[in-house]
């Protein structure tokens, strides 16, 4: 669904990623690890179009070749980047921020995308004239899903999701993010240090050292977290 060739990107003249390829396949909840500085939030960024490739470097998803594509583009394509922050308008209520995610839907499918997404994402129906100040974390990860979910997405690239999270709102999120993948069939790409939790939905991981990947793999019973830990941090 989603192939990166040679990707090689960064910040003015510093380059951080250097020749990244990799594939995701549909239906794949895939975790990208890594330590601080690796180039994961570079690489979605890249791949979203808000950092520019370098050199001959390829993204393609569905077949085809994206690389360039503007992200208004992209979201039409049904490929959505939620950032770790400045992803919610505070001063706006919870319904405000649907309605400002669904502006750019005509009114008859924005009311039946809002239908779906408070039906799916139900905890919200409770929120709606709350500002996302007034929200738990976990609740404002779940206003993030469901403003991305009104633009029923096939792949949504996540930075960090339990950032900052309690225990209980980590819950919260992860059951959202299995409707989203097993009910919706949202394919997703995860950034998260939290390998644990990670474990209960990813099925890959991919980790990035120094800008390079280093390491693909399938998820299976054989890997203990210890393990995983010393691979990739």
């Amino acid at each position: 669904m989603l192939k990166g060739v040679n990707i090689s990107s960064g910040y003015d003249k510093k380059q951080v990623l250097f020749d990244v390829s990799f594939e995701i396949d549909q239906g794949e909840i895939v975790l990208l690890a890594g330590s601080n500085g690796s180039g994961k939030s570079t690489l979605l960024k890249t791949i979203y179009g808000i950092l520019p490739l370098w050199n001959n470097g390829q993204i393609i998803f569905d077949g085809k070749n994206i690389t360039g594509e503007p992200t208004s583009e992209l979201l039409k394509k049904g490929l959505l980047y939620i950032p770790q922050k400045f992803n919610l308008f505070e001063v706006m209520t919870v319904k405000e921020n649907l309605q400002m995610a669904g502006l750019i839907l005509d009114a008859k499918t924005f009311e039946k995308q809002m239908s779906k997404v408070l039906s799916d994402f139900n905890i919200l129906n409770l929120l709606l004239n709350r500002t996302p100040m007034n929200l738990s974390g976990g609740e404002r990860q779940i206003l993030t899903l469901a403003m991305a979910s009104l633009h029923n997405p096939r792949m949504i690239l996540l930075d960090e999701p339990f950032n900052g999270l309690s225990p209980q709102n980590i819950t919260l999120v992860i059951e959202n993010l299995k409707l989203l993948n097993q009910r919706n069939g949202v394919t997703l790409l995860v950034i998260e240090h939290r390998i644990r939790e990670c474990l209960q939905i990813a099925n890959k991981i991919i980790g990035l050292k120094l800008g390079k990947i280093f390491s693909e793999s399938d998820i299976n019973n054989t890997f203990n977290i210890n393990q995983l830990n010393s691979i990739f941090f």
